[in-house]
């Protein structure tokens, strides 16, 4: 997928703040709550201006704080660390903004307040399945070279990441690999509930083919598997000569996306 500049410069300074829901309406009219999570809830808003549609996501900045002190047995406020989820969470806006393409939900719009940020982004409405939307860039960050910050669901992760020996875009075929050993046999290729054992595992790289669940997967679908899971990322095979590999191309779908 090629995310081209959306012509927008990304400071803090778009993210606007506002005093209070008053001051938010006179941009926005806020209607049904459509979702919750943890740390947010999701309305339904309507730009004033346009009348245009759009999903406005509140972030609970104290309530994830909080629940990092839980997490992390904290006793007391890291101001520090506060600065630390604004960080984030307004690097994830200036990376939104930058993003223009058709399968990215769009960011139109960032405001916050003394404990929340709130998001607009633009409606996703009756999609169909295939038609997918990203919309979380907590991770997202602009690669400038090695990277050696260690995050991600465990299970998913590439050994390089583990090993904190430096990585870089090959640790997403890696991930991908993992989701097609998912899909082929219907589990994940390393599997532990310790995590201290499940990372020896996927820094080991091996496969266990001769698993039934591998009895009529062909060895061209093996093949593209082993590559994915290569555990050395400079020969794992590139994002780029994946839909031409011959396993993808047996199934005659031809069709260039992305």
């Amino acid at each position: 997928m090629e995310v081209t500049s959306a012509g927008r410069e990304c400071t803090s300074e778009n993210i606007r703040y506002v005093e209070s829901r008053s001051s938010l309406e006179k941009h926005y009219e806020i209607r049904d709550l459509i979702g919750r999570g943890n740390f947010s809830y999701v309305f339904y808003a309507v730009r004033n201006k346009d009348g245009k549609k759009c999903a406005l996501k509140v972030l609970l900045i104290l309530v994830l704080f909080r629940f990092s002190f839980y997490l992390y047995n904290l006793e007391e406020i890291d101001r520090q660390q506060l600065r630390g989820k604004w960080f984030f969470i307004e690097n994830e806006v200036e990376i939104m903004l930058m993003c223009s393409h058709p399968n990215i939900c769009r960011l139109v719009d960032a405001f916050k307040t003394n404990v929340r940020y709130l998001l607009v982004f633009e409606y996703a409405q009756d999609l169909a399945l295939f038609q997918v939307r990203l919309c979380d860039f907590g991770l997202a960050c602009t690669v400038l070279g090695p990277l050696y910050r260690v995050c991600g669901t465990p299970t998913y992760c590439a050994p390089e990441i583990l090993n904190e020996s430096g990585y870089g875009f090959a640790v997403d075929v890696w991930s991908l690999g993992v989701l097609l050993h998912v899909m082929l046999v219907g589990f994940a290729p390393f599997r532990s509930t310790d995590r201290i054992r499940l990372f020896r595992l996927i820094t080991s790289g091996k496969i266990h083919f001769e698993l039934p669940e591998w009895k009529g997967i062909t060895p061209k679908a093996r093949d593209l598997l082993r590559r994915m899971l290569c555990m050395n990322p400079m020969k794992r095979i590139l994002p780029s000569e994946i839909p031409s590999h011959a396993w993808i191309t047996s199934f005659g779908h031809t069709e260039q996306t992305g």
